[in-house]
């Protein structure tokens, strides 16, 4: 699962300032952050370690074979030096377009996504001759590396209002006169067919809610299909029924472990000592005077308990709320973020 790149020195600035709400909780001890108890959230984190198959629907085309594979560092949740492929090239119009990426020697070709997976099941020894690894074609001169990152805490940046993400975008306007403006995004509900909201998850922000963003990660990192993604990316080689993720006798599939997993787990912890070093402080002050805070801004809080998200789908806890943290990956251009928190 890949999902937003971190600022440092955002956390560092944002110190500083004292929050309107109280601070989210943090931490890297794989403990709740008190939306389920920590027994279920250790199970949870199981499920998020756990480790795919060929028999589980594992690929054909895939990155890896668990969440934590690219989000462990230091902790499953955490973000990683793993990276992914990205690529594309122009068309006539000079607009981007995705590549088509041709498999098993020409016999299919790879579209309507920019992700390039590294790995495939086969060939094997039940498809001894198919070889689907996806290669790059010269074609595709626009190619790009996106790092994995912190998804610890996304429940907090899942609770926060969308209203809130279309106000900083007109505040960054009149700040700056109109010269950089965030972009608010409205995408799909995959739990909710025919609802959007904003985007604040995924490769540019493609997603709303965890839930949606669990299952894209599942079927395109891992190439699991799911009752929300249940279509393969291609069906060479592969042999395993669909969808590939089905609910245990909890009722929860895989991809709901996933969310839950994220929604409970506490944000990212802030190295104490460092924030109070002098050239810590030195550096805050400087990413407000130059005006770095006008896109990464200082905190966001979550919408009341009760308030209804992802199209009516989940309702926000009183865990998630009463919670001020540091979005820091908000951007002009994005809008969304994994959290610290607040101090």
């Amino acid at each position: 699962m890949k999902l937003f790149i971190g600022l440092s020195v955002l956390a560092i600035s944002a110190f500083f300032f004292a929050p309107i709400f109280p601070e989210a909780p943090t931490g890297f001890d794989n403990k709740t952050n008190g939306l389920v108890d920590d027994a279920t959230h250790t199970a949870d984190q199981v499920k998020f370690d756990e480790i795919e198959q060929n028999s589980d629907g594992l690929g054909p085309l895939y990155n890896a074979q668990s969440c934590r594979e690219c989000h462990q560092n230091p902790t499953s949740g955490g973000s990683s030096q793993v990276s992914e492929l990205r690529v594309g090239h122009r068309g006539p119009d000079g607009k981007f377009q995705n590549p088509e990426i041709p498999i098993a020697r020409g016999a299919e070709i790879i579209k309507g996504r920019t992700l390039v997976n590294d790995r495939a099941i086969c060939p094997n020894g039940a498809f001894p001759s198919t070889e689907i690894q996806e290669r790059v074609p010269d074609s595709e001169k626009i190619r790009t590396f996106r790092v994995s990152l912190n998804v610890l805490g996304d429940g907090f940046v899942e609770a926060v209002p969308d209203q809130t993400f279309v106000d900083l975008a007109k505040d960054q306007c009149k700040k700056n006169h109109n010269k950089i403006c965030g972009q608010v995004l409205y995408v799909p509900i995959l739990e909710a067919p025919g609802q959007t909201a904003v985007g604040r998850f995924g490769w540019k922000d493609q997603h709303a809610s965890l839930l949606s963003f669990s299952a894209d990660a599942y079927l395109n990192e891992m190439g699991v299909t799911s009752r929300l993604q249940p279509d393969e990316v291609t069906n060479l080689c592969n042999t395993v029924s669909e969808p590939n993720d089905k609910a245990g006798p909890d009722g929860f599939a895989d991809i709901d472990h996933f969310a839950r997993f994220m929604r409970a787990s506490e944000a990212p912890a802030r190295d104490a000592q460092l924030v109070q070093t002098p050239k810590a402080r030195l550096g805050a002050e400087l990413f407000d005077k130059v005006g770095c805070d006008i896109c990464h801004v200082q905190t966001l809080a979550t919408a009341p308990a009760g308030t209804k998200i992802n199209g009516g789908t989940f309702t926000i806890p009183p865990a998630l709320v009463k919670s001020s943290f540091i979005p820091t990956a908000t951007s002009c251009s994005t809008m969304s973020a994994p959290a610290t928190a607040s101090s």
